[in-house]
């Protein structure tokens, strides 16, 4: 589906509710990284109710284990979807009896899409229709296309860099070898991170403690920008592939991947949010095309 207005034309499908195309009708420019045969093959993600990976796929709740696939449910379903006008549509989702098998809770997840001049609003809205506190995490995954060259053995995006508004250092949350879990540990990293395969290679998900600054900036070497107004979000995510994706993600998270040695127990989980029973979970964030 299909919305725009005098500077933004926005696209968005059914599988997953996710973006598929950003337009700056400006520019004439694309701004949504487009797959390559060679590298990752989405460009994002409507992340609940588990982000990242779980220790080996599977959680316990009550004594049950259950099994959640990377980021959770909804990357996997087909959304109900409305078109609210010309420049806005809302994306939902609702538990079935199918999901309750992988995450046990009845709940709607809705995702509203508003173009408000060079800006795009993302409003999130995640409501607990079960008769217990849902435990749950939430995040999104937009892929922003960067310039470079392909060169033989990566696509070079050096150039390109992003800068973390208000502060001048930021907290880094370190995974295992295997970039797939969280350990606990530290480091400090500048504010202005310059982007290069060198540091996916080296961190693959650069996952910032983030309640401390609201605005990043993605400024691309041929002089264009975006800015990505996180909001409320306590965690900010940068990801792009080791070798040949044009691209770097900026996530806003509430909640973490999977810690090494947390407990299977899905309440007990570092960065888990707690639902009360019949109330709502609202959030989101903005993206402006400067």
């Amino acid at each position: 589906m299909r919305i725009e207005n005098e500077f933004i034309a926005l696209e968005v499908q059914e599988r997953g509710g996710s973006m598929t195309s950003l337009f700056d009708k400006r520019r004439n420019v694309e701004l949504l990284y487009k797959p390559k045969p060679d590298s990752w093959q989405g460009q994002d993600v409507f992340i609940f109710p588990f982000i990242a990976r779980l220790v080996d796929q599977t959680y316990t709740y009550h004594g049950k284990t259950y099994s959640l696939k990377n980021h959770g449910l909804l990357r996997y379903m087909d959304c109900q979807m409305e078109k609210l006008s010309d420049s806005s549509l809302v994306v939902s989702f609702h538990s079935t009896e199918e999901t309750k098998e992988r995450y046990p809770f009845d709940f709607e997840a809705s995702l509203t899409y508003r173009l408000v001049g060079n800006e795009v609003f993302l409003s999130y809205r995640i409501v607990n229709l079960s008769k217990e506190p849902m435990p749950f995490m939430l995040g999104s995954h937009p892929a922003f296309a960067l310039p470079g060259e392909r060169k033989e053995d990566e696509f070079d995006i050096s150039g390109n860099r992003i800068v973390i508004k208000d502060t001048s250092s930021v907290d880094v949350l370190l995974q295992e070898e295997t970039f797939s879990f969280m350990t606990g540990k530290k480091e400090k990293m500048d504010a202005m991170i310059p982007l290069s395969k060198d540091l996916f290679r080296r961190i693959n998900t650069v996952i910032i403690e983030a309640e401390g600054f609201q605005d990043v900036l993605l400024e691309k070497k041929d002089g264009s920008k975006i800015l990505v107004h996180k909001e409320d979000a306590p965690y900010l995510a940068l990801w792009s592939d080791m070798k040949f994706g044009d691209y770097v993600c900026i996530e806003p998270w509430h909640g973490i991947p999977d810690t090494l040695g947390a407990s299977k127990e899905l309440t007990e989980k570092p960065g888990i949010l707690t639902l009360s029973v019949g109330c709502e979970f609202d959030s989101g964030y903005r993206i402006e095309i400067l």
